[in-house]
This record gives structure tokens, sequence and C-alpha cells, in this order.
């Protein structure tokens, strides 16, 4: 009985550890969000500082294990998890601002360590730590502390799982915090327990100042198993940060899809460091095999289906791919003396991930190749139970594999599905519509005769993956139209020409504004601002009254709005990217700010933080159109944020917002903020429209207004077909505490319920029907 305590009281320790560990993580990074945009970027960094932080710690842990009792080490622990108690509950201050002019991922990592770094490193290290001091006790197990990881991990996942769906949703960023505290509180009581249980049965021949007499001892451990740990944590914890980038910019860069990467990725760790065998390599590697054969079959037969579609296929061949190598990393555990040491070059590993994630595939690749890359090295990493396949013998693998390519054996089957996979590769490329049936049918029939060789599948693997990489296509990006291409920490900018005669501003896979490329209409607003725009008819409103007038524009693109002109108007451009100001101020590319002649000025920063700097009641029109990507940073449309557009509005003025996108449906969120503060708020969706004699045509696109109390925007807008804005059962509006993006997810989009609601004509609508607001009926002539 006493040693089952034992075991239940050291996991429960670990168990909350693990959960405070990996709470703070979405946490704190939601924090951050609006301060940086909401770029996808701000996870890869947080990610960096959290996994630098983590092997700071685990350091810490090897360290105190290598030169300090259980009895000091436990003394010293305890003291610093009281010390860092102290700077608890965090919190962000209101006039904290990143650089406006520089790339601000140093920032990010520097006010990450002046505010949760303390706690954070202390609980780091807690993890190797705790089962070091259960290694020092009679219990039975000991020798081999692992399991406890099991109980660590599990922590960690319930955690994470619980962030989107239990904890944002019904607690604020406040509440968070001084719940986390509480959660603290309950460690330090719980690492008081387990000190002294590890005091009054420590064992005397565990006894002493060290698990191990040297920081690395070469007799027992060679380098050469130290640097396959160092790999086998390097690759998922890449992986994890390549799938995660690739999800949100086309969606939504959220806790949500930060979440479900990282749980797979610490779910793993449970698996594999479990007692019993939950998967063998045999079955891990057939169902990679399989999802890697998909991913090929997904690649070239169904390219251009919508990518949420496939999110799963990538979160699911993720967990599999981390889980083969982690399984590998398993299997080569040391026994318990090398325990601290063990995790710490797993810790090494994860944050060499995040550095190569973060700071240096930025640098070097235009487009987010890591994900590509790190995915293939893994399908070539594939190992076995097999002696000539294992990790060890990668290179005779290798060797015997292009000896068997020169058998008549091998040479029927393997290269010619090699054969067929790059020239489908090929044709696709500038094929759009090839017969897809003939490659998903014979890949999937050749899937049985891959998946048993695993150079084969990683070759095919290869060949789709770089000459299709995952959100991009080469000819779209390098070819004779390219003009212009980087990357910066908010994305990839690509300016090019297409078939339309149009120039484009792609911002990651979206794109963010158009100019003609014929004389005739060069000065012609394209792509959301056409003339079916709902934007237009804000513009006719204001149109009407006289004076001198100031618009504010928050997201810049290339200035198309710039061409609303009228005597006396200017425009004020905020914008958090300097490259995107850049570009549309370069002549050679866009000329809407250079040639419309409207007096104008960019404003670089966040544009909810700097457009608080402007007087109250200063614009006549306030238009919200900033993206990344295809998504709408969130904090750019909380409650709190519509106020401080209200606060600098005219008391005849008009705010709208451009939500114009694929997957979330924002327009219930809006419209019950303008109920909660009782004011009126309309919608409508332009159609798209073809200008006839040329190929240019304009985007369906999506606004919405809120109108201040004095506002007579009203009768103007009505008369233009807009109707009142739509809500939603369980869509609530949201605050700087609280969020979301759950209930708004789905490729049902606002667009498809205005075609049913509204009576706009378009084929394929759902047939759900949102709550509409009693008192103000949406027009049925649209």
């Amino acid at each position: 009985m006493t040693y089952r305590i034992y075991t239940l009281v050291f996991a429960v320790t670990l168990l909350i550890s693990a959960a405070l560990l990996f709470s703070i993580q979405p946490m704190f990074s939601k924090m951050i969000l609006p301060l940086l945009g909401g770029t996808p970027h701000v996870w890869n960094t947080a990610m960096l500082f959290f996994q630098v932080i983590l092997l700071l710690g685990y350091a810490y842990a090897h360290g105190t294990s290598r030169y300090l009792s259980v009895k000091a080490q436990s003394i010293v622990h305890i003291i610093l998890l009281i010390i860092f108690f102290f700077v608890l509950p965090f919190g962000i201050g209101e006039d904290i601002r990143p650089p406006a002019d520089s790339d601000p991922t140093f920032w990010q990592l520097s006010l990450m360590a002046a505010t949760i770094g303390g706690p954070f490193f202390v609980l780091s290290g807690c993890a190797p730590m705790f089962q070091r001091w259960f290694a020092n006790t009679d219990h039975p197990d000991a020798n081999n502390p692992y399991f406890l990881y099991g109980a660590s991990n599990l922590g960690s996942m319930l955690s994470l799982l619980a962030y989107p769906f239990f904890i944002e949703p019904y607690l604020n960023l406040d509440k968070q915090a001084w719940t986390w505290m509480m959660g603290y509180s309950a460690l330090i009581l719980f690492a008081l327990i387990t000190a002294g249980m590890a005091w009054s049965a420590s064992r005397k021949q565990a006894a002493g100042p060290a698990v191990g007499s040297k920081f690395f001892n070469h007799d027992a451990i060679e380098w050469r198993t130290r640097g396959k740990w160092l790999l086998l944590s390097f690759l998922p914890s890449s992986l994890m940060l390549g799938v995660t980038t690739y999800v949100t910019t086309d969606i939504a860069s959220v806790p949500l899809l930060w979440i479900i990467p990282l749980a797979m990725y610490v779910g793993t760790f449970i698996i594999v460091f479990s007692r019993k065998e939950i998967l063998s390599k045999d079955s891990i590697f057939v169902v990679q095999g399989v999802l890697i054969a998909m991913l090929i079959t997904k690649t070239l037969a169904f390219y251009n289906i919508e990518p949420l579609y496939f999110v799963g296929l990538h979160f699911v061949l993720f967990f599999f791919c981390a889980l083969a190598c982690h399984k590998e990393l398993a299997d080569s555990k040391p026994e318990a003396s090398h325990l601290t040491e063990f995790y710490l070059i797993m810790s090494i590993g994860g944050a060499l991930g995040g550095v190569f994630n973060a700071l240096i595939a930025p640098q070097i690749f235009l487009i987010p190749l890591e994900y590509t890359l790190v995915l293939v090295t893994i399908a070539f990493l594939r190992y076995g139970h097999k002696e000539n396949e294992s990790f060890a013998n990668f290179k005779n693998s290798c060797r015997n594999y292009l000896q068997n390519l020169a058998s008549n054996d091998a040479i029927n089957i393997h290269v010619v599905v090699v054969a067929i996979v790059l020239a489908l590769s090929v044709v696709s490329i500038k094929v759009e519509n090839f017969t897809h049936s003939f490659t998903a049918a014979f890949l999937f029939v050749s899937l049985f005769l891959i998946v048993k060789t695993r150079w084969t599948l990683a070759i095919c693997l290869l060949i789709v993956m770089v000459m299709h990489p995952p959100g991009y296509k080469w000819n779209y990006i390098f070819n004779n139209n390219l003009n212009y291409i980087d990357r910066n920490f908010f994305g990839v900018l690509r300016v090019m020409d297409d078939e339309d005669n149009e120039r484009v501003l792609i911002h990651g896979t979206t794109n963010h504004g158009t100019q003609p490329l014929i004389e005739e209409y060069r000065l012609t607003p394209l792509s959301y601002y056409g003339y079916t725009s709902p934007l237009r008819d804000a513009f006719e409103y204001i149109e009407q009254k006289d004076g001198e007038q100031n618009v504010a524009i928050l997201g810049l693109g290339i200035g198309v709005t710039a061409c609303f002109q009228k005597d006396g108007r200017s425009f004020d451009f905020y914008e958090i990217d300097a490259d995107v100001a850049k570009i549309a101020e370069n002549q050679d590319l866009f000329t809407y700010l250079s040639d419309c002649g409207s007096p104008y000025e960019i404003i670089l920063g966040d544009g909810r933080l700097t457009v608080k700097d402007k007087p109250n009641d200063y614009y006549d029109l306030i238009l919200l159109d900033a993206f990344s990507s295809d998504n709408v940073p969130v904090h750019l449309l909380t409650i709190e944020a519509i106020k401080i557009y209200l606060s600098k509005l005219k008391p005849d003025g008009i705010l709208v917002f451009n939500i114009s996108n694929n997957y979330l449906d924002l327009e219930p969120v809006l419209a019950d903020a303008a109920q909660e503060l009782n004011l009126k708020s309309f919608a409508r969706i332009g159609d798209a429209q073809k200008i006839e004699g040329t190929e240019l045509s304009t985007y369906i696109a999506h606004f919405f207004a809120i109108l201040p109390e004095e506002s007579t925007a009203q009768q103007v807008l009505l008369e233009n077909k807009w109707s009142a804005g739509m809500f939603r059962d369980n869509v609530r509006y949201w605050s700087d505490q609280y969020s979301n993006v759950v209930s708004v997810l789905g490729t049902v989009t606002a667009r498809k319920r205005f075609a049913v609601v509204r009576g706009a004509k378009e084929e394929n609508a759902p047939n759900e029907q949102p709550q509409l607001d009693p008192q103000q009926e949406p027009s049925q002539e649209e």
C-alpha cells in the first residue's frame, strides 16, 4: 500500500507540474498575439522561447543532480518555487509595444523572459527532478522511473486539450492567470510532500551528491548514441512547428490550431514511455507508410481541393512521424543513472527544432520549406526492428537498396513507381485539370508494395514534396512573371503578374491586392473593392458630407482604397509590416498610392495600438482591412478594439470591417458586439463581376458596418441592400479576455448563409438558418 501511495503522489505531482507548464504556453501566447498582428510566427517564436527555457530547466535539473544530494536539491528547488510565486499572476502592461520598423522576434523573446521566464524555468526542471527523487526511494520500480514520464505527459496533454474547449471559452485571461497561480500553489504543496517521501525512504545505495559521477559518462554512453537522441528529438520538434505554420497560415493563428499538434507531440511520449507497449514499431511504420502514400496521392490528385479538408491528414501524419521518432528514442533510453542527461539531450534537440523553424528557416527559405524538408528526412529515416533496417545501420540500408535496384527483381516495381510519380509531379505542375482518378488508383494499388520498402516511399515523397511544397506551387513562385518575393516575421510576400493582366500581392497563400496592367484600367480598384463592393456604399455615404474628411484604413495592402479620392479627403494607412509599405510605395510594382492623387500617411505598427494615438472624433470612416494571410487577426475584432475605433470616429462617421475569408464566419461575432454596445450593425456581400471586354474581375466581398449613435448612414446602406447583422446560436462577441474561434470555424462561411437567408443566388447553398435579430429583418431583395 505504501508503494502505491508513493506512485500516486509522485504521479499527481508530475501531472500538476506538466499541466502548469503546458497550459501557460497557449495562455501567454494568446496574451502576446495582439501586440504582433496575429501572425502565425508568434507561436513559432513562443515555442522557441519555451523550448530554450525547457532546455535550461533540464540543464538545471542535471547540474543539481550532479553536485547535490536529493535532500539538498529538493530544498533548492522548493525555495525557487516559492520565490517565483511572488511574480504571479503574470500579465502584460497596457503600454508595452513592439518595435514598429524592425523584426520583433527578439523583442517577443525578451518580453516573455521578463514576464514568465522565472516560473517557466523552475517548472521545466520538475519532470526530471521528481523522477530522480523517486529513483532514490526504495520503491520496487525505482530503477526504472521512466513510466512517470507518461504521467507528466498526460498532464501536459490534458491541459493542452482543455485549453480551447474548457479554459478559453469559460475563463477570461485574467481568471486564467489567477487559476494558474492557484495550481502553482498546489504544486508547491505536493513538492514538499514528495521531497519528504524522498528524504525518509531514500535508499542508501542511491545516496550521495550525484546520480552520475560525471556530467557525461564517456564509458557508459557513446557520443553516437547522444547524436541519435539529439536527431530523434530535433525532427519531431521542427515538424510540429512546420505543420502548425502550414495550417494556421490559411485558417487562423489561434490556440486551437497551435494546441492540436502540440498535444499530439506530447501524446507520443505517453505512448512510448508507458510500462506496456501500446503500439509496436511495425504497426507504427505501416500506418506511417500508408499516411505518406495518402499524402502523395492527395498532393498529386487533389491539389486544388480546399486545404481545410486535408488538415486532419497532415496532423495524423505528423503524429505518426513523431511517434516513430520517439519510439526509437524511448527504446534507446539509458539506465536511471543517466536519466537527467537523457532528458537534457532531448531538450537540446527540441530547442534546436525551435531555433531552426523560428530563426534559421525564415532567413534561408523564401517559402516555408522547413516542413517539407523535415517530413522527407523522417521518411528516409524510417526504420524497423530488423538489424539491416535499424537506425544504426542507415548507411548499410541505403547501400543495400541501391544494390537491389540493380537486380532484375527490384527494378520492375521500384523504378517504375518512382518514374510514374516523377512524371505525374511534372505534369501536375502545368496541368491542373489532369485525370486525377488514375493517379489516385495507381498509388493506392501500389501502396502495399511501397510501404514495405521505405526507400521507394521516401523517394516518392521527396519528389512530390519538393515539386509541390504544401501551400505553394513553384510555377506560381519562380516564373517569368514574378516581380518580388521575400519572407519576414509576418510571412511570405510575393508580387507577380497573372495571365489575366493583373499584378497581385500575395501574403502567404492569399491575394492581398490586385492592380490591372491594362493602362485603361490601371487605377481601377479590383479584388474586394470593385464596382459591386459594399465598401463603395460606405464611401458613397461620406461623399454627401462637406468639408475635409479623414479616413483610416487598418491594413495597407497595395493601397487600393487611396483611389476612393475626393477633394479634401486624406487617408491614414496603418500597417504592421514595413515590407508591405515598401511594396505599396514602390512605383515599379504598384501605383495606387502614387497616382490616385489622395493625400496619405503610412503609420507603421499594429493598427489597433497606433490608432489610439489619434484624437477622438477624428475620422469620418474607419475601415478594418487587416489580414494575416487569409485570416483576420482576432484582437482587431474584440469589443475593446471596437470601442477604440468608435472613439476615433466622428458622431456621424461609419465603422466598416472587411471580413471576407474562407473559414471563419465572423459576422455573428461583430453583430453581437454591436448589440452589446446598443449600436446598429449591417452587412452586405458584393457579387464577383468581370469587367466587360477584359479578363479582369472582382471578388465576392463580405463587409460589415457598425454605426455610431448619431450616424445617418443607415438610410444609404439600406438603399444599397445592406441588411441587419446576423446572429448565430452559441456565438457571442469576443473580448481581449475571451474569444472562441471554434464556434465560427468551418467551410460554411457567412457568404453561403447569406445565400439562404438574404435570398442571394448561389449554387449549393446550405440549408442552415441562422438566428436573426427579430427587430431587424434582413432584406430579401438582394
